[in-house]
């Protein structure tokens, strides 16, 4: 059964204003909601009963009993220990910072077992976002660009870093750099042919958003890996791949949004390599044998 939290995060931008104010009730108090029947909440959320229904069918369920349903799971199965991970239910629809709301008394082996928690229901929640056709075109069009740029920064630029060891280690010309302005000055420089693979979750990120003008300007093609909902970066892609929106943009660290980046790194790289996987595997065995080697001895 799918999220009914998870679903109103993916239409939310394309609700029509009075079954987006609806929903933005539900994500700020999916506790509170469960107790409500269809006249209640339209009240507390200042909308008519058929704006209720019609958000229900929006968002995939059949009715106001079936998406209480769906709400009643996320709310009752994911347990605290995870909330501060995934923004579920609490600070859902406020922008609040949940994972800061974890104190220093928190008991360890919760700790550690809401990580683990929230990393599984996350990378679940991932292969719904998934688009398996956007990911192919994105690997078709890394392997025929003449050059390929890739972007991002903070946590987002470790995924960033990943992708770009990788792509070296099987021979495509491929840049990446951890400061800011080294990255706006190569998105300056890709033309036509190039590609650019731009990773930010928020979307947002100003750095990036230059990035990506710059390679549109100079009609390089775009790739952008951000959260799920509407964003500058996702808007002006040409192709644009998604993670599923379930950490707070504003948080202490980034957590699962990561481990979701490095999973569609680790897709795109195996997309890549595997339309010519023994040039791939050659490539790779090149690589291994010179960093594992040990140096020759130095003339006198």
């Amino acid at each position: 059964m799918e999220s009914a939290l998870f679903a109103i995060r993916q239409c939310l931008p394309d609700l029509p204003s009075a079954e987006r104010r609806a929903a933005e009730y539900v994500l700020s108090e999916p506790g509170k909601v469960l107790h409500c029947n269809i006249t209640e909440l339209a009240r507390r959320s200042g909308v008519s009963q058929a704006a209720i229904v019609r958000f229900c069918r929006r968002i995939g369920t059949s009715g106001f009993a079936d998406f209480k349903l769906r709400l009643s799971r996320d709310v009752f199965l994911i347990s605290p220990d995870e909330k501060f991970l995934t923004g579920y239910p609490e600070s859902a629809g406020r922008g609040a910072p949940s994972d800061l709301e974890a104190g220093p008394d928190m008991d360890p082996a919760k700790l550690v077992k809401g990580i683990i928690g929230g990393i599984q229901r996350n990378l679940a929640r991932l292969e719904i976002v998934c688009d398996i056709h956007l990911l192919i075109k994105a690997a078709d069009l890394i392997r025929g660009a003449r050059f390929i740029g890739l972007f991002g920064i903070g946590a987002s630029g470790l995924a960033a870093q990943d992708l770009y060891q990788k792509f070296l280690r099987i021979g495509l010309p491929c840049s990446n750099s951890q400061d800011t302005d080294l990255q706006i000055t190569t998105a300056c420089n890709l033309r036509k042919g190039d590609a650019a693979f731009i990773i930010s979750y928020s979307g947002e990120t100003t750095s990036m958003i230059r990035c990506a003008e710059w390679a549109r300007k100079n009609g390089a093609s775009l790739i952008t890996l951000t959260r799920e909902g509407g964003n500058t970066l996702r808007s002006c892609s040409d192709i644009p791949l998604l993670v599923p929106s379930l950490e707070p943009v504003y948080r202490s660290a980034a957590t699962v949004s990561r481990i979701n980046q490095l999973a569609v790194v680790d897709m795109i790289y195996s997309l890549v390599i595997s339309k010519d996987l023994n040039t791939a595997i050659e490539a790779l065995e090149r690589t291994m044998t010179a960093t594992h080697s040990h140096p020759p001895p130095v003339n006198p």
